[in-house]
């Protein structure tokens, strides 16, 4: 029997004043999104600033570089951490939304090991859509159909 699946898709969040719900905390997304870094950057951190002997043990140590052999040594270029592929349960409240829209959300921190930067990105699913998307819509947006109706 096969069984049917819907591939969700997950757009990135880009309103820096949007409002999370996640539990009973809420975050602006700008919020969210700086906490998820400096407790990232604080981890790493913290392993990096670990004793010589237990640092030999550290993720952190490991990752810096891929040792084929004894003359080939690979530099690392990033650390990547991403959230469960499921996704988190939360609510989201857009900035000119009439409510809290349900859905999931996926967090991705990268970390550059050569310039040190941290970024962080947010995306959200909704669990339903605010307004069903009409068939036409994608036709609507065609440029056959800007000139045409530009035409009449």
């Amino acid at each position: 029997m096969k069984e049917d699946f819907e591939i969700k898709k997950y757009d990135l969040l880009d309103g820096e004043d949007d409002v999370l719900l996640l539990d009973k905390a809420t975050f602006t997304v700008r919020r969210f999104k700086e906490l998820v870094a400096r407790k990232f950057d604080y981890i790493l951190l913290s392993i990096e600033g670990a004793e010589n002997e237990s640092r030999k043990k550290s993720i952190y140590y490991w990752m810096q570089s891929l040792s084929l052999n004894e003359e080939t040594t690979i530099p690392a270029g990033d650390i990547n951490w991403s959230s469960p592929q499921e996704g988190i349960d939360c609510k989201i409240l857009k900035i000119g939304a009439k409510g809290w829209q349900e859905g999931k959300l996926k967090i991705e921190v990268n970390k550059n090991l050569k310039s040190g930067k941290t970024q962080t990105s947010i995306k959200f699913c909704p669990d339903e859509p605010l307004e069903p998307k009409s068939p036409l819509d994608d036709i609507r947006q065609s440029e056959e159909y800007k000139k045409l109706s530009n035409n009449n």
